[in-house]
């Protein structure tokens, strides 16, 4: 079974190992890694781009419930996430980095800019039931029909089969076996859906419930910074687990030298 196990540095090591092809080291160090400029240059562009989606923002603020609003929280664990993943050598990019709105449409065609790439939406749930409890992790049941992509050779449309498209399932249920070992939360499974973000990405794509901020017990753990870590942690456990199985991107041709004129 493969484990991940956190280490902490005042100067972290940085990096991505797998031994046995299976033993996964997730480095996170207690320093903040998005001033560090030798974070940026350690980055390993064989990777996947991890598009970190934080739920809500601006005018829609999603949940509330016992103090906590849930387009805070998902801003926060987005950046945990990132800071975290960006210490394993993954390029990362949010689709908010601050309280802005950010439509449906627009977070996809964000993740849609990139060819090598996987999707995490983080959200938090509510519920008339203040009783509901646990962690549930979504993937698309369906993807849909992108935008023709134009293709230089022949100069016509083409779109990418649907059937070519991974659906999430598998990095769903790695991140959902993550949260519930690492927060020991009730697992509520890993479900296929039709929200929209994970279902017009053309990457893996999965959204994340952390948890029911309804729920007063679980609204109380959430709204620590220990646990939310905890949270993030397991996320990107996931997600490092899920880039071990993804086939590398290919190389670019490599271009003429021009002659002299």
């Amino acid at each position: 079974m493969c484990k991940a196990f956190r280490m902490e540095h005042i100067t972290p090591s940085v990096g991505l190992m797998t031994l046995a092809g299976c033993l996964t080291f997730l480095i996170a160090p207690n320093d903040d890694p998005g001033t560090d400029p030798r974070i940026a240059a350690m980055l390993n562009p064989d990777l996947p781009t991890i598009v970190i989606d934080a739920g809500h923002g601006g005018q829609d603020p999603g949940a509330k419930a016992n103090g906590l609003v849930e387009k805070e929280l998902t801003l926060d664990m987005a950046q945990r996430v990132e800071k975290l993943l960006q210490l394993n050598g993954f390029r990362t990019s949010l689709t908010r980095k601050d309280d802005t709105f950010v439509s449906l449409p627009d977070r996809a065609s964000l993740a849609n800019k990139h060819d090598h790439s996987i999707f995490v939406s983080i959200h938090f749930n509510n519920s008339i039931n203040a009783a509901a409890h646990g962690l549930e992790t979504f993937y698309a049941s369906q993807k849909v029909a992108q935008d023709p992509e134009w293709s230089w050779a022949a100069f016509l449309p083409r779109r990418r089969p649907l059937e070519a498209l991974d659906t999430g399932e598998n990095l769903a249920g790695l991140i959902q076996t993550a949260l519930v070992t690492r927060v020991e939360g009730e697992n509520r499974g890993a479900k296929g859906r039709a929200f929209y973000v994970i279902r017009h990405t053309r990457a893996p794509a999965v959204l994340v419930e952390c948890g029911f901020i309804s729920n007063p017990f679980e609204a109380k753990l959430i709204a620590t910074p220990e646990y939310r870590e905890r949270l993030a942690m397991a996320v990107a456990e996931g997600v490092v687990q899920f880039s071990n199985t993804m086939p590398k991107p290919g190389r670019p041709p490599t271009q003429l030298a021009k002659a002299s004129p």
